[in-house]
């Protein structure tokens, strides 16, 4: 119980975090309406697919065992609530950190990243079997 409580509130520390940053950092943001590196897409499959995600996430979530699987998808969990908060009550995704070599991004996109990484992690250490040689 102690740990959901805790992973409730990093889902919503993470959340505010990338909420906040997008304000702070207004004036040198993009209005992104399209998917990950602009791809455009159509409002009503998008949010079909999103919703169909969403559920998995949600059902995986609640099924894991693991703590550090669960970890990962608070992470996956809380960038994708916060840019769906943007399109809802922006109509578009607040971007604002540019390197230059890579479309424009925002915190979220980096919750999201860090949580398929620590997925994939999980994945090889717990899902594949010792091969011996």
């Amino acid at each position: 119980m102690k740990n959901s409580i805790q992973l409730f509130f990093l889902f919503a520390l993470l959340i505010a975090s990338d909420q906040f940053s997008k304000v702070l950092f207004s004036e040198n943001s993009v209005c992104n309406k399209n998917i990950a590196w602009s791809v455009p897409i159509a409002p009503g499959v998008f949010y079909f697919f999103w919703m169909i995600i969403f559920v998995i996430l949600i059902y995986s979530f609640l099924k894991s065992r693991r703590p550090a699987e669960k970890l990962a998808l608070v992470f996956i969990l809380s960038g994708a609530v916060s840019n769906i908060i943007d399109r809802l009550a922006r109509g578009c995704v607040i971007d604002f950190i540019d390197l230059k070599i890579w479309p424009v991004f925002n915190l979220a996109d980096i919750y999201i990243t860090i949580g398929i990484m620590l997925l994939i992690v999980i994945y090889v250490k717990y899902k594949i079997p010792d091969t011996k040689y």
